[in-house]
């Protein structure tokens, strides 16, 4: 766009306008400049196509009249704007690897880019599809003009082009270049292995090709590899062969044996993997060589045994199915030799040959049979069966005690037909038919074959002996004769009796004791003890040794006669019908203190028992022991003049066992023994009264267990602390006299014995007032007054609190009468007693009693230095001016 020609500078008429606009490059390097003329002067604009992007323009205008053109206008330069590019680069691609490819190009010059080059576009695809077309871009980054392009597929060809992206968008593909990858080893191996076996040597084996995208060059040929499952020579052999076939045979197998076959592919850069191996088995065949270390054992005189090892598995061909031993006698029997032959299990090994002539040479071999059939046999091994055991045993079997550990066997030898080979010696067996430490021992000695009797020795005595006699060969012994029984002579006793105890029973007397001498050192039957005593000190200078014997086999026995307090080495021995035999070892035993006489026993408390006694002379001291239900007990007492000792801790009302024993140092006497019972204290002790009066109270009791010894009565007001005490009484009643009138006071009985003491529940009572004589010139006529009266409260067996209240009324009238009521107290609740006969009577001509009536007198607690007690209410006295006034059928009482 521009502005007119100012006018003055116009010198005519504006006929046209030229625009004239120049490249400032191009790219073929040629600058032309182009010129558009509008004829429309009334434009001031216009606008220039056909421009190339991206380019700098140099633009003038001019104006034209009708003379011609006037000047240019000053030139102005102007950029177009970018456009995707429009020339095709120039590529070129190599193969670097079996996998990369390198890409390059060239990049325009900057006028033919039609703007900023920004990215790089490779577009390539594989010539070959497998099926698949499969098209790959990747972006590069300007100004780089060369890419490596990974990730391909081995030895393919792939057509490759690029493009350059301005901002705008793309410009067209380079013209395609093509490149291939390098070959490289089979990715994957053959597909579809198969074996077919053809013999027991031979397997075929045929695949398919690998599948084209993985072969990665051209397959040259094709590696199969077998491998025997199975170890000969402690060698896995691996094998393979080679062929460009899709199958092959492999010759020369092992029989009979597994091999793992597997297949892989070459191409010029080497083999790929090997396929899954498949397993295939060659078949059976004939084992190809015998039973290796066939060996015999003769068993007996008609069984050989034979053992084998298996044949070498190389040569096995299969699975041995069975073996076959055949044996020949090398000896005629009848005239024949009879070759026989016997199967095997093939699990098993060995096999005893029986039914065979005794001590007859045979020659043994051994084959072993697959499926298919039997393999060679074995070198033949010869061996003899062997001689017999006997089947008898000796004739005429005697025997005879020669001494107390001695007997003399003979016998006669075995019948000829029963020998079964040359006598090689004798065996005599000998057991003992008793035992001594639970075992039955069995001994034997063994004879020369020309010898045919023996001695026996070295044996228990006394002892009877069960002999038997058999015969030997080389193959062993024959059978027992039937046993005789032979009984060896008496001997003295060996050994001494055991555990031999001495007691002294008194200060003359001990007690012998021990057990029989052991059952194996008796040496026959003992027929009594002897017990041997000797004092350790003499009697006018004399050592007195004594010997008794027990009549019997007895086994205690008590010395009698000895010295007092003295001590003997006492030993004891056995006898048999031979003779005694050693003596036990001394046990020392010192004869004892007499035992302690005139024991007393004396109850002096609840628990305890006073022991007295009559001191023996030769005693150190004594032992006090007791026994009572479930206790017991002892005390040791010092001292050999002490004459009593007080066992305490004892049970009240239980029986004792008690036993005193005088002690000398270790020594006891006899035990003094007696019974006692300990006297329970009194019972409950239960108390009546049976009247109260102004100045006194009479009593009686019981106690509801125990014995009593002795009884007292203890009373004293309450609200003094003096108290009076009657006793000891005998008797279970008492009058309490001089008592002060209308006074409470508290009274306890108590009951006494050796055991200890009993007390009754304090009873609280209070003494009667003394009756006022009536006015006779009161006029009152209609009320009653209470003049005096009593209460008494008594405490039962069961804790119950009686209280009984007796009042004496004078009406205005002047007439008397008494109320009386009987409550029973417990937890603050009354209980009206009915039909209660009064006690006391003012003037029995003149009261009259009114029953079933009560009143509650109860006022709270209190205690004493006697114990808890119930606090009446105070009735009142004749003085008192108040109190409760209370009104009934006969009118109202009121006190005075």
């Amino acid at each position: 766009m521009w502005m007119e020609v100012p006018p003055v500078e116009r010198n005519g008429v504006i006929s046209m306008y030229e625009v004239r606009y120049v490249p400032l490059e191009t790219c073929s390097g040629t600058l032309m400049a182009s010129i558009i003329s509008i004829t429309n002067t009334s434009m001031t604009s216009t606008t220039l196509t056909d421009l190339k992007e991206y380019v700098e323009y140099n633009v003038s205008i001019r104006s034209y009249t009708s003379v011609g053109p006037g000047p240019y206008s000053n030139s102005v330069v102007e950029r177009t704007e970018e456009d995707a590019p429009d020339v095709k680069l120039n590529a070129t691609a190599i193969a670097l690897s079996e996998t990369e490819i390198a890409v390059c190009w060239v990049e325009l010059p900057d006028i033919c880019q039609n703007g900023n080059i920004t990215v790089y576009e490779i577009r390539y695809e594989p010539l070959d599809t497998f099926g698949v077309l499969v098209t790959r871009f990747e972006n590069v980054t300007a100004p780089t003009t060369i890419e490596t392009l990974t990730d391909l597929e081995e030895s393919v060809g792939y057509n490759i082009s690029v493009r350059a992206y301005t901002s705008v968008g793309p410009g067209p593909y380079s013209d395609p270049v093509t490149a291939m990858t390098f070959e490289d080893s089979p990715r994957t191996a053959p597909r579809n292995v198969t074996t077919m076996v053809l013999s027991s040597t031979e397997i075929l084996v045929t695949w398919e090709r690998v599948l084209p995208i993985d072969e990665n060059g051209e397959i040259l040929l094709y590696e199969v590899e077998f491998v025997p499952l199975e170890t000969f020579d402690m060698d896995m052999s691996t094998n393979t062969t080679n062929t460009t076939s899709l199958n092959i045979t492999l010759t020369d197998l092992e029989e009979d044996v597994d091999y793992n076959i597997s297949v892989r592919a070459f191409t010029s850069a080497g083999p790929g993997p090997y396929s899954d191996a498949v397993t295939n088995r060659t078949l059976e065949d004939r084992p190809t060589a015998a039973p290796q270390n066939v060996t015999t054992m003769a068993e007996s005189s008609t069984e050989i045994l034979v053992t084998w090892e298996e044949v070498p598995a190389i040569d096995e061909n299969g699975d041995i199915t069975m073996y076959e031993v055949e044996y020949m006698p090398l000896e005629t029997f009848n005239g024949q030799i009879a070759t026989n032959s016997v199967t095997v299990d093939p699990t098993l090994l060995n096999t005893t040959l029986t039914g065979l002539e005794e001590y007859v040479d045979y020659n043994i071999s051994v084959r072993a049979f697959t499926s298919v059939g039997p393999g060679p046999y074995s070198d033949a091994v010869t061996n003899r069966t062997l001689e017999e055991r006997p089947t008898a045993a000796p004739q005429n079997v005697t025997t005879m005690a020669e001494s107390s550990t001695e007997i003399v066997v003979t016998w006669e030898e075995v019948p000829a037909i029963d020998e079964n080979g040359d006598i090689t010696m004798y065996e005599v067996e000998y057991m003992p038919l008793q035992t001594f430490n639970g075992q039955i021992a069995t001994d034997s000695v063994t004879v020369d074959p020309a010898l045919l009797n023996t001695t026996l020795t070295g044996l228990e005595e006394d002892v009877d002996y069960n002999i038997s006699v058999r015969a030997f060969t080389s193959v062993g012994p024959g059978p027992y004769s039937d046993g005789m029984v032979e009984r060896t002579l008496e001997e003295s006793p060996a050994a001494a009796p055991q555990n031999v105890m001495a007691t002294a029973v008194s200060s003359t007397e001990i007690r012998v004791s021990w057990e029989p001498v052991a059952p194996i050192d008796q040496n026959g039957v003992i027929t009594m003890y002897g017990v041997r005593f000797e004092p350790l000190e003499t009697f006018n200078g004399v050592l007195v040794t004594e010997t008794v014997n027990t009549t019997g086999p007895v086994l205690r026995m008590n010395l009698t006669g000895l010295e007092e307090d003295v001590e003997y080495n006492i030993r004891v021995r056995g006898f048999t019908s031979v003779a005694p035999g050693p003596y036990s070892d001394g046990m020392i035993e010192e004869t004892g203190a007499s035992p302690p006489t005139g024991v007393t026993a004396v109850q002096d408390g609840p628990t305890s028992i006073t022991v007295s006694w009559v001191p023996s002379s030769d005693a150190t001291g004594y032992i006090v022991s007791y026994t009572g239900g479930s206790s017991n007990g002892s005390e040791t007492v010092s001292g050999g003049d002490t004459n009593s000792y007080t066992l305490t801790g004892l049970t009240n009302g239980q029986t004792y066992t008690i036993s005193i024993v005088a002690t000398s140092e270790y020594l006891f006497s006899d035990a003094a023994t007696f019974e006692i019972t300990l006297i329970p204290a009194p019972g409950q002790v239960l108390v009546s009264v049976s009247s109260i009066t102004a100045t006194s109270i009479s009593l009686s009791w019981n106690v509801s267990s125990g014995r009593v010894a002795s009884w007292e009565v203890v009373w004293r007001p309450t609200d003094r602390g003096t108290e009076s005490t009657s006793g000891p009484l005998s008797g279970t009643t008492y009058t309490i006299n001089q008592l002060d009138p209308s006074t409470i006071y508290i009274l306890t009985v108590r009951a006494t014995n050796v055991a200890g003491t009993t007390d009754s529940t304090p009873i609280l009572f209070r003494t009667v007032t003394e009756v006022f004589q009536p006015d006779s010139s009161s006029t009152e006529t209609d009320t009653s007054t209470i003049i005096g009266g009593v209460v008494a409260v008594v405490i039962t067996t069961s804790l119950t609190v009686v209280v009984i209240v007796v009042l004496l009324l004078r009406s205005r009238s002047g007439n008397y009468s008494a109320k009386t009521s009987a409550t029973v107290v417990a937890t603050n609740q009354s209980v009206e007693l009915s039909n209660f006969s009064e006690a006391i009577y003012a003037d029995p001509d003149e009261l009259q009693t009114t029953s079933n009536e009560a009143y509650n007198v109860v006022k709270g607690t209190g205690r004493t230095a006697e114990g808890e007690y119930e606090v009446l209410q105070d009735l009142p006295s004749p003085t008192s001016s108040s109190g409760p006034t209370t009104t009934d059928a006969d009118g109202d009482y009121e006190p005075v």
